[in-house]
């Protein structure tokens, strides 16, 4: 590894380290985990997918992924219903409760994008995101 590729590699594992304190800060607020922060994201963006789906997503076990969501329900952001798809697994969608939920944490995340790329342009955000998504691919 060259001393760019180590001094960038630092610097993403820095910044990582920052945005997550500063998350951890809000959800300790909101009573929820990081992960069961991701999981509402992901369940508001993808309403009546299943926690296989997550799992995918999270890339986590099954039983994990299944775990999370009934913690969600017992906490009542989450409810299930039968899949019209796959009559074995079960829908996954936001309760009212779980859509406020998932509003604040939305909102929270663009308060601390912004916060982020202030100073940055159009373009150089654009060009920041493709950055981003192809290192994202790299790792896979």
């Amino acid at each position: 590894m060259n001393e760019v590729e180590f001094k960038i590699e630092r610097m993403i594992l820095k910044l990582g380290n920052q945005l997550n304190y500063m998350r951890d800060i809000d959800l300790e607020q909101k009573n929820l985990t990081t992960v069961q922060s991701e999981t509402m994201l992901y369940f508001g963006a993808n309403e009546g997918t299943t926690a296989s789906n997550l799992k995918d997503h999270l890339r986590i076990t099954h039983q994990a992924a299944r775990n999370i969501v009934e913690r969600l329900k017992s906490k009542n952001y989450l409810y299930t219903t039968a899949s019209e798809n796959d009559g074995r697994a079960n829908a996954v969608f936001l309760t009212e409760e779980g859509k406020k939920m998932y509003s604040s944490l939305k909102e929270n995340g663009n308060r601390v994008g912004k916060a982020l790329l202030a100073g940055f342009s159009k373009e150089e955000k654009e060009m920041l995101l493709q950055l981003i998504e192809k290192a994202s691919v790299n790792m896979e």
